[in-house]
């Protein structure tokens, strides 16, 4: 049992999609499509299996949703918060023919494919909290149908970073609460955010290919140096994907401090949604709670604040 895809290989025409069929197999499966070759990926009828009937349900409300999207010829025209909203209302239906085929048939196997609709499409800003409890009817039902299995075990890890990456969302904009960051330092050890506890830390976005940053490190350097101690410490989270230079720029540079980590994902790292930010170089200090008390802090800027709360 799983997620599969049938796919026509060939000569494809420029700018031509690749024809590609999504399918959630299970074994004994006895399966008939029905399609048109010129239409492949959105003509398709599936017939034979549990998952056929909502499957198809669900290609008939994705095709909608596609073939409105196609209709925006200048998408460039519409405000972003606008753009997003008629995503939103236009995307609703799927979603709740999605909902109402999960809460009726929870275990099967179509909902694979199905669930992915529920998760954020950017972000948290426009997400309905809702999705998580019909994800976990979800899960549920699969530990219940298929215990063990590779399929379920993922979907519980989906849900529940899920649910975490919610949480952080709400504390970082309702309560200005710093996100946890666990990630590991050039050694491979995890290091936490939430071990500084009880400091000032300002936490430090940036990357060795960041020609703002490498100009900015000096500066930092020499504040750390003057405001080392019990009471403050820095923590650089890299956006790099190169760890050999990651690893040259730190030493290059003079960065002394102890907490580095990166992911090695570049701009792919889950900080950037859980930070909100677009540019680096990008600050955060964050109090002794743990609780944001500025942002975008730089040169003097970063200087001052400091001098305000240490008094040198």
């Amino acid at each position: 049992m799983g997620l599969y895809q049938l796919r026509v290989d060939g000569n494809v025409a420029q700018n031509q999609e690749p024809k590609v069929i999504p399918m959630t197999l299970v074994p004994e499966d006895n399966l008939t499509l029905e399609l048109d070759f010129n239409d492949f990926n959105r003509s398709v009828v599936y017939k034979g299996t549990e998952w056929a009937e909502p499957l198809n349900g669900y290609m008939n409300e994705m095709k909608k949703f596609i073939d409105w999207q196609m209709s925006i010829v200048n998408p460039q025209e519409y405000k972003q918060e606008e753009l997003m909203k008629m995503v939103m209302k236009k995307k609703d239906p799927m979603d709740r023919y999605i909902i109402k085929e999960i809460r009726k048939d929870a275990d099967n196997p179509a909902h694979i494919l199905l669930m992915t609709n529920l998760m954020p499409m950017m972000g948290y800003d426009n997400y309905d909290p809702k999705n998580i409890e019909v994800l976990k009817i979800l899960h549920a039902a699969y530990e219940k149908s298929y215990p063990g299995h590779p399929m379920t075990v993922n979907i519980g890890s989906q849900v529940a970073q899920l649910e975490q990456g919610l949480k952080d969302y709400k504390d970082f904009k309702e309560k200005n609460i710093a996100p946890e960051i666990a990630l590991p330092n050039p050694e491979g050890k995890e290091m936490t955010l939430s071990s500084l506890k009880g400091k000032y830390v300002l936490i430090d976005f940036w990357a060795s290919w960041c020609g703002p940053c490498r100009v900015e490190n000096p500066n930092v350097v020499r504040l750390y140096n003057k405001y080392k101690g019990d009471k403050f410490e820095i923590f650089s989270v890299s956006l790099d994907k190169d760890k050999d230079k990651w690893i040259k720029a730190i030493k290059a540079d003079g960065l002394i401090w102890d907490y580095h980590v990166s992911d090695l994902l570049g701009w792919q790292t889950t900080m950037v949604e859980k930070y909100q930010f677009s540019g680096i170089p990008h600050t955060v200090l964050i109090d002794p709670d743990g609780k944001i008390i500025a942002e975008k802090l730089r040169g003097p800027s970063l200087e001052r604040k400091l001098q305000e709360l240490f008094g040198k």
